[in-house]
């Protein structure tokens, strides 16, 4: 009988989530029956039920979606309310005998823990530590935020004695998860996308009259998603005399602030707002930049996640901008420009772009180290045994 699985997010929507949509692709590739539940994006009017490329059985629950803590907590409540009473049903009818969970929230496994009584494992994915998350957001600690942070931790620790397997996107969050449960079965698979381009040749790069830099993904407004940075770094590139456009490809409240800083600076005229543009497609344009921007400032929670865009950056042979920050330096390997401010990676830029030769190796080194190391079609080795021995 075909293995059926259950894909749960809540922070994100099927298929825009990329991890998701990999995870999912690679087990459906290799023979699983794949059923996903997740929040309907309102804004697109999406169905609630559809069958996404003729492989995916998505069901999406209503969903309210808000940045403060009040509304945050009224989106959560409609979520866990659709899991304690949706999820049992649709497995029961459905024979479903494994649930893979992306977290955050944390709140998902406990909203339907009973089912284990029934044979069904649990899968429980960690794409951020929920506790770092939330505290990055908070402005100040209040009685309110304590208790918040109080049930996050009860809630991750319920989530991860529940599980068969924990999953987690770097070593960083591994080695936190396995000092708590070190009995745990913990494994690591890396955010990351396909492999685009196999040398630095078969890039069809424009060549740039002026010095190119990008980034992409979502743009929070909180201090930890360093709108601010990317307003700083081109005022310090202004200041400099320097010749260059920023183009920004992504959506995200974070993008009202940075151009509210831009017009301060003024140097609005630098910046080009492409506005969401998806995968495969964005590739495209991130090809064509010269350096690939990571704003993050240095708090904790940048300091274990690994980004993102530092994937989209470097499956493109685009070198990555960013801080000293724990985990982008060791998926980069330092290779890249991290440096301890933006105005030392603003030098750096400038150095490293009038030097065509360095550059060039750069762009080389960067390609060659993603698809060695890093590619998904790694990572799905790793999660297809991950199921092998969870089924066999």
């Amino acid at each position: 009988m075909q293995n059926k699985i259950l894909f749960i997010v809540e922070n994100d929507y099927f298929p825009r989530d990329a991890r998701v949509y990999n995870e999912a692709s690679s087990l459906s590739n290799n023979g699983y029956k794949v059923f996903v539940l997740a929040p309907r994006n309102n804004d697109k009017k999406e169905k609630f039920y559809e069958t996404v490329e003729d492989r995916f059985y998505c069901f999406r629950h209503p969903h309210y979606e808000s940045n403060s803590i009040k509304g945050l907590l009224f989106e959560y409540l409609i979520a866990s309310i659709f899991y304690f009473f949706f999820v049992p049903v649709l497995v029961i009818a459905r024979r479903i005998k494994i649930i893979h969970v992306a977290n955050p929230p944390d709140f998902i496994l406990p909203s339907f823990f009973w089912l284990k009584l029934f044979g069904v494992k649990f899968i429980y994915d960690i794409h951020d530590l929920s506790t770092e998350t939330f505290k990055s957001k908070i402005n100040k600690e209040n009685i309110f935020a304590k208790i918040i942070l109080i049930i996050l931790k009860v809630l991750e620790r319920i989530s991860i004695g529940l599980s068969d397997i924990v999953i987690t996107t770097n070593n960083s969050i591994k080695e936190i998860i396995m000092s708590k449960f070190p009995n745990k079965k913990v494994i690591t698979i890396r955010n990351s996308n396909k492999i685009q381009f196999r040398e630095i040749s078969d890039i069809n790069k424009n060549t740039n009259e002026n010095l190119v830099l990008g980034y992409f993904g979502v743009l929070n407004d909180d201090y930890s998603s360093g709108y601010h940075n990317i307003a700083l770094l081109g005022k310090i590139l202004s200041d400099r005399n320097i010749k260059y456009k920023f183009e920004i490809i992504g959506e995200g409240s974070g993008l009202k602030k940075l151009k509210e800083l831009l017009k301060e600076y003024k140097i609005e005229k630098n910046f080009n707002f492409k506005g969401f543009i998806k995968l495969p497609i964005a590739f495209d344009y991130i090809k064509n930049f010269d350096f690939g921007i990571l704003p993050w400032p240095n708090v904790p929670k940048n300091n274990i996640h690994t980004a993102m865009k530092v994937m989209d950056y470097m499956c493109c042979g685009v070198p990555v901008c960013s801080l000293n920050l724990k985990e982008q330096l060791i998926s980069t390997r330092g290779i890249g420009i991290h440096k301890e401010t933006f105005e030392d990676i603003a030098n750096e830029i400038i150095i490293i772009y009038g030097n065509k030769d360095v550059y060039e190796a750069l762009r080389e080194k960067t390609l060659k180290h993603f698809n060695e190391n890093l590619c998904w079609e790694l990572q799905q080795k790793k999660i297809i045994e991950c199921y092998f021995n969870l089924t066999k």
